[in-house]
């Protein structure tokens, strides 16, 4: 199971409780702690409410990627210069 660590920390950086998170997403306090804790995954469509709640990626929500790098998507987004690409990420080959 994934632990969604980007999920807490995005959610105490916005001053806000599990339940008022719960209630965003129309489920439980104990339902939404499950998912931060990564004992259920959490389905996809709260996912794209979660990047659009706190504007970031899917892939950050998900710990694909680091703080550094959706700083770096965001700075584009908001310059204009184009929507990040949703292809995944190169792995390096001889894994």
């Amino acid at each position: 199971m994934v632990c969604y660590q980007h999920l807490r920390d995005l959610r105490e950086d916005a001053d806000k409780t599990q339940r008022e998170i719960g209630e965003l997403l129309h489920t439980t306090q104990q339902q939404y702690a499950k998912y931060e804790a990564g004992i259920q995954e959490i389905p996809a469509h709260h996912l794209l409410t979660l990047a659009e709640y706190y504007h970031v990626s899917v892939d950050y929500l998900l710990g694909r990627i680091e703080w550094e790098q959706q700083k770096r998507w965001n700075a584009l987004l908001e310059a204009g210069k184009g929507q990040p690409q949703n292809d995944p990420p190169k792995r390096e080959s001889g894994a």
